[in-house]
């Protein structure tokens, strides 16, 4: 060979390298955000909502999907609800922020309806607290879910303030099962 041609074999070989060492360090997602999981598949709900400033008290159900995205650095869900408002389509995303060691989370729904927040999790008990906009108005809304031991199933508890956080009021109960 010439020089000319190790001189690019040299070259091809050098920038290999640095792709495979650069691929080789691309940042990972922390064990945390893989705790998201535990909603991964598909489930079905059903509950009730009381009668509060989003509407009057009723029975609601619905399905979600749950999966992993950007090779498990968030995870989002999508569903639809059935309720006094007929069909609800909505979608949530969700990740682990390592800095304020918090679950964050980011949703809609068909009717314009948004929210948003943080969230923790001690064990099979996710508790969640944001906000709620509706309709030009903005409400505080926190949450439980609890899952059971088998993690087939969990229980949500949602509570709304119409004043900032000073009072709360239930709101939504609902129990979900992994469908398969």
């Amino acid at each position: 060979m010439s020089k000319r041609t190790w001189g690019w074999v040299g070259v091809v070989a050098m920038t290999a390298s640095i792709a495979v060492s650069a691929a080789a360090q691309a940042p990972q997602p922390g064990p945390e955000v893989g705790k998201l999981s535990a909603f991964a598949g598909n489930w079905q709900y059903e509950g009730s909502a009381k009668a509060s400033p989003l509407g009057p008290a009723s029975k609601i159900s619905g399905k979600q999907t749950g999966r992993s995205l950007a090779n498990g650095a968030a995870f989002a869900s999508e569903g639809q609800e059935s309720g006094p408002f007929g069909g609800i389509l909505w979608g949530e995303t969700d990740t682990y922020d390592a800095a304020s060691k918090t679950y964050r989370y980011l949703g809609y729904q068909n009717d314009g309806s948004i929210w948003q927040g943080t969230g923790t999790v001690n064990g099979n008990v996710w508790k969640w607290d944001g906000t709620m906009t509706v309709k030009g108005t903005a409400y505080r809304v926190r949450s439980v879910a609890t899952f059971t031991a088998d993690g087939k199933s969990f229980t949500w508890k949602s509570d709304l303030s119409t004043d900032g956080g000073k009072t709360w009021t239930p709101w939504t109960e609902t129990k979900t099962t992994k469908v398969p």
